[in-house]
């Protein structure tokens, strides 16, 4: 059961349309029960939990201060949790240890770390299968890359009857077949 899913994104703001969207996921995700996990600073961070937030949702925000010249100096207004990691490795490691699913949203070298951590733990079967979805089409041209990277975790094999690691993603058009693939 998905009680917890953890996205995936940019600090920094996207269009207004997929700003409106990243905030309409926040309030479904909620609707559905599902506490949203983020790196807890702005951008789509901030629209995923004001949007959980605007249902009535929880939200938990992992952040980590330790960058030189830093961005945020605070989680943002919309986290009732915040973790603070030490490392940037260890902020993804929590993510990685208390979602159920993972949404992956447009990003940058942050989010690209991200999307190939919890590929490579689920890869070498450090974690339990979970799903990753794919917002649209911004990380097609990466997952091509892995096409025939071959899955090493037999259990991910068995259960999921999957031979290579571009095949650990759903991609989907839109906000509501994203929650459709969620499967509560």
């Amino acid at each position: 059961m998905i009680k917890t899913v953890c996205i995936f994104g940019s600090y920094k703001d996207l269009g207004k349309k997929e700003k409106a969207e990243v905030i309409r996921l926040g309030k479904l995700l909620a609707e559905k029960g599902a506490t949203v996990i983020s790196g807890g600073f702005g951008g789509t961070m901030e629209d995923i939990s004001r949007g959980a937030k605007s249902a009535g949702g929880s939200t938990i925000g992992v952040t980590w201060y330790k960058w030189e010249k830093p961005i945020y100096s605070k989680a943002n207004a919309f986290i009732d949790e915040e973790i603070v990691a030490d490392t940037l490795f260890e902020r993804i490691e929590i993510m990685l240890k208390k979602a159920d699913a993972f949404i992956v949203l447009p990003g940058g070298t942050g989010t690209l770390l991200e999307l190939s951590a919890v590929l490579e733990h689920l890869n070498k079967g450090l974690i339990n299968p979970k799903p990753i979805i794919m917002l649209g089409n911004f990380w097609k041209p990466v997952l091509t890359c892995l096409r025939n990277e071959p899955i090493l975790s037999e259990k991910i094999k068995n259960k999921g009857k999957i031979a290579y690691c571009d095949e650990l993603v759903t991609f989907v058009k839109d906000v509501d077949e994203c929650i459709e693939k969620l499967k509560y």
